[in-house]
């Protein structure tokens, strides 16, 4: 291929990272394909809102269960609907507390969506790079998401990938909003909530 392009493999982690410290990467993921910047960066967010033309709020992905603890408050019953749903395929909207993440994550919300996605790759990655990572969907605002990774080269040959070869028809996770013990889908996706 060319030397943006790696397979979303253990081996290529150390790659991911430095791109991660550099830039934004693109890899993929249990839904849609994700455009991942360092969610402590101010410099790195602001690349990926120049590149998608669209300030925030952006969800995080984080390693664990254990790590939603650092970004976001959570209870007893917000903590057995998240073991439900997660890792997987849903966004879990929960009250934001005060942290390192960029001001440019929750962009003035006092909300903050969490992903946990059952994705092999993307979760050795947070597990390596220590901190959590802001995931939006590949495409400017108001085109469709890109699914097929190798397509992407060809389009946005400077933009460092990570792709599983999994070619994926989502439509993105599942939003729920759980900040006020109840559960308010906010937009159906590929998780399907059973309660």
């Amino acid at each position: 291929m060319n030397k943006f392009y790696y397979k979303a493999h253990s081996y290529n982690i150390l790659n991911a990272i430095k791109g991660l410290k550099n830039s934004f990467i693109v890899h993929s993921t249990d839904t849609l394909n994700s455009l991942s910047a360092d969610a402590t960066s101010n410099e790195q967010i602001q690349r990926v809102i120049d590149f998608k033309q669209r300030k925030g709020p952006f969800s995080i992905i984080v390693n664990s269960i254990k790590d939603i603890y650092k970004y976001a408050e959570v209870n007893a019953t917000q903590l057995n609907i998240i073991n439900k749903v997660l890792p997987g395929a849903f966004t879990v909207l929960l009250e934001s507390k005060k942290s390192k993440l960029s001001k440019l994550v929750t962009e003035g919300s006092n909300l903050i969506g969490i992903r946990i996605p059952n994705h092999k790759f993307t979760l050795d990655l947070i597990k390596e790079f220590k901190r959590p990572i802001i995931t939006t969907s590949l495409n400017k605002t108001g085109e469709a998401p890109i699914s097929n990774l190798k397509k992407v080269t060809k389009i946005y040959p400077d933009i460092l990938i990570f792709d599983d070869e999994k070619e994926r028809h989502s439509i993105g996770s599942t939003i729920l909003d759980i900040s006020k013990n109840e559960i308010k889908i906010v937009r159906n996706g590929d998780g399907i909530y059973k309660p």
